[in-house]
Parts: C-alpha cells; structure tokens; sequence
C-alpha cells in the first residue's frame, strides 16, 4: 500500500478538478447541442408564421357587387327626370318673363312717344298734315269712315266688313293709294295695355283688307291707346265713341 502523500493528492485533486471541468465542459456543450435544434426550430416556425400572416394579410378583399333595390332605382330615375323637368320649365318661365318685360317696355316707350306726339299737336297724317290722295269729298269719307269695337275687344263685326269691303274697292280703283290705320282705346286701362288693345283692332282690319287683295304694304297700322279721345266727358257713350279705328290717306292716287 503506497502511503499517503500530498504530492500525489495533489495529482489526484488536480486530475479530478481537470476530469469535473472537463465534464462539465462536456456537459454543457451536450446541453448547448441539445438546446439548439429545438432554438431553431423555434425560429423557423415564427418566421413562417410571421410569412403567412402577412401574405394573408396583405390579400385584398374579394370585391362584391352592392346590392341595389329595383324600386330604388326607379325612384332615383323618377327624381332625376323631375329635375330636369324642372330646369327646363324654370328657363322656359324665365325666357317667358324676358320677353314679355321686353313688350311691356316697347309699349312703355312707345306711350312716351304718342304723348309726345299729341303734346306737339301732330294728330293728323304723316308729317302732322292729311292727304286726300286726289279723292273727291265722298269717297274720301268713305274710305276714312271710323269703325268702333266693343269694350275690350279686337274682333269685327258685320258693319265694319261691309265698310272695309267699300274702303277695299277704293283701293283697287286707286293702286297707288296707301293708308294707314290707328287703333284707339278708351281712357280706362293702363297706357301699356290700351296701347296693345289699339294695336290689335287696327291689325284687325288691316288683315281684312289683305284677305280682299290689298296689298299689305299699302297698308301701315299704328296703335295710340287712350291718348287720343274723340271725347272726354267720361260717359258710357264717349267710351263706345273713343274705341274705334281710324283710317288716313298717306299716299296719293296717280
């Protein structure tokens, strides 16, 4: 039996020390081995979790068709068409109001210019003077003979054909003859008014001397609405009297 010494206990010790370091050396490099693959793994799967969530994610949404009520869009059509009713009859009352603000100012101007007329004395033919067209006395007053019109109308009546019938006859036998025919109201009514009403009953019987074969521009037609009166006493009988249509010579028969 070798009997004991520290040198060898010494060599025993440091050989055990180095053995245990070794070992655990050992030991912990078998842990570091086994713990790897399961670290990779690990790794491995995140990421392809990680890859598939983003590829599912980014994917857009399937597209679908909205679904759209029949009677939604029969009431969205019926809406749509009453607006454009709308427009067009909001231009078509618009061009409506223009136009008749565009007569209501000519009547206007031309009022201005009747009383103007009468202001200067100037109530007889063209030029403030009448022309008799080389006509004796009788067929001069029968072709200047007045017709009157009922209140607030334009139409003829029988009389007043008959007198437009014998005024046409002068004015076949005369060709070189020209008339003009002025249109007069009473005094009730608005200038502008009266003015369009006096112009009417002289387009009235102009129109009837062109349907006997006058020729129209031997006939001139001009309205003086109620600036005009044969008379001014107001009465029922000087209403009748002051509507009426005149005739005047304004061309000489050759």
């Amino acid at each position: 039996m070798r009997p004991w010494c520290p040198a060898a206990l010494r060599r025993y010790d440091t050989k055990s020390l180095r053995a245990t370091t070794t070992g655990a050396q050992d030991e912990t490099q078998f842990h570091e081995d086994t713990r790897m693959p399961g670290h990779t793994q690990r790794i491995a799967l995140f990421a392809l979790l990680t890859l598939a969530t983003a590829c599912s994610g980014n994917r857009p949404p399937a597209a679908t068709s909205p679904m759209v009520n029949p009677d939604a869009r029969l009431l969205q059509a019926s809406a749509d068409s009453a607006a454009r009713a709308a427009r067009t009859d909001s231009m078509r009352a618009a061009a409506q109001a223009d136009s008749v603000g565009r007569r209501e100012r000519a009547a206007a101007a031309r009022a201005d210019a009747v009383r103007a007329q009468v202001a200067r004395g100037d109530v007889e033919g063209p030029g403030g003077s009448s022309v008799d067209g080389g006509l004796d006395a009788a067929t001069l007053a029968m072709l200047t003979d007045r017709l009157h019109f009922a209140f607030d109308r334009s139409d003829l009546v029988e009389g007043d054909r008959e007198r437009l019938s014998r005024k046409a006859d002068i004015l076949r036998r005369g060709p070189q003859l020209t008339i003009e025919i002025a249109g007069h109201c009473d005094e009730r009514g608005s200038d502008e008014y009266n003015l369009a009403l006096g112009l009417r009953r002289a387009a009235a019987a102009k129109q009837y001397l062109v349907e006997l074969g006058i020729a129209d521009e031997r006939i001139s037609i001009v309205s003086y609405g109620r600036e005009r009166p044969l008379d001014t006493s107001g009465t029922e009988e000087a209403f009748a009297a002051n509507r009426r249509a005149e005739f005047s010579v304004t061309g000489a028969a050759r």
